[in-house]
């Protein structure tokens, strides 16, 4: 589990960062918000969703080895991951 630094609010570097570390464009995601949750989506679509919700998701880039996390926002911004294996 990586810490992403700051500043981590963009979906775009998010995407970048895990497509650098072998991401292809559709994932798997796991999150608080009905709407997208147990959806398979197009990387960035659901990073834009994701990010900044300030409620916990998990985006599954590569199961098993690479995923993005991000924690429930109890102080700004929320706690962002990079799950890697």
């Amino acid at each position: 589990m990586f810490d992403i630094p700051k500043p981590n609010l963009d979906s775009v570097e998010i995407a970048r960062l895990l497509k650098q570390n072998g991401a292809g464009d559709r994932c798997y995601i796991i999150s608080w918000d009905e709407e997208i949750d147990g959806k398979e989506l197009s990387l960035l679509t659901a990073l834009e969703y994701a990010v900044g919700m300030g409620m916990p998701s998990i985006v599954s880039c590569i199961s098993d080895k690479l995923a993005y996390f991000e924690a429930e926002q109890e102080v700004l911004p929320s706690p962002r991951f990079l799950l890697k294996r």
